[in-house]
């Protein structure tokens, strides 16, 4: 019985990474980034995911230095946030802003605004880059997903996954043999 089990599941393998290789399919895993565009009054961020797609009405908070919530909103359909501080007394403007946008699914993409400097903002992505956006349209920027990887490798991690979850399923299915064979 062992034996057709493990003929069965050694096709059943077989196909699973056969199948993937026969029709070429889009990947779907994407990392996020941002695009900002300047004009007098607003700041436009443009958030969309490395593959092109907007990041639609995903929850975007900006904060201030101390932590203070200056402002909560959604992206529109095409992914884009204005942040407008034309109208704010310099006194009363912050001296910094904290923007993080967030789809809910996973994908988080976090920059820092700083208002007084007009010709260049400091923009730090996830935890240890920085950027420099310039006061024009800028072309998108970001950081990869984790799961970005050419096919060779993306390969190699789908059929190691597979391996791992079939190789449980064995050990699983011994001691339970095992048990019964006890009893």
């Amino acid at each position: 019985m062992a034996r057709t089990g493990f003929a069965y599941l050694s096709v059943l393998v077989a196909l699973l990474i056969a199948g993937p290789l026969a029709v070429p399919a889009p990947a779907h895993a994407h990392g996020a980034g941002w695009q900002v565009e300047d004009s007098a009054n607003t700041k436009t961020y443009g958030f969309r995911y490395t593959d092109g797609s907007p990041m639609a009405f995903a929850e975007v908070v900006v904060t201030t230095k101390d932590g203070k919530v200056w402002q909560k909103a959604r992206t529109d359909r095409i992914g884009q946030f204005s942040l407008g501080l034309g109208s704010t007394p310099t006194p009363d403007a912050p001296s910094e802003l904290h923007i993080k946008v967030a789809d809910g699914m996973g994908h988080v993409v976090q920059l820092t605004y700083q208002p007084t400097d007009t010709t260049a903002a400091t923009v730090t992505l996830g935890s240890e880059q920085t950027a420099a956006a310039s006061s024009s349209a800028t072309a998108i920027q970001g950081t990869p997903a984790l799961f970005d990887l050419p096919l060779w490798a993306s390969i190699l991690f789908g059929c190691s996954i597979l391996a791992n979850l079939f190789g449980g399923l064995l050990l699983w299915q011994r001691r339970q043999m095992a048990r019964k064979q006890s009893n």
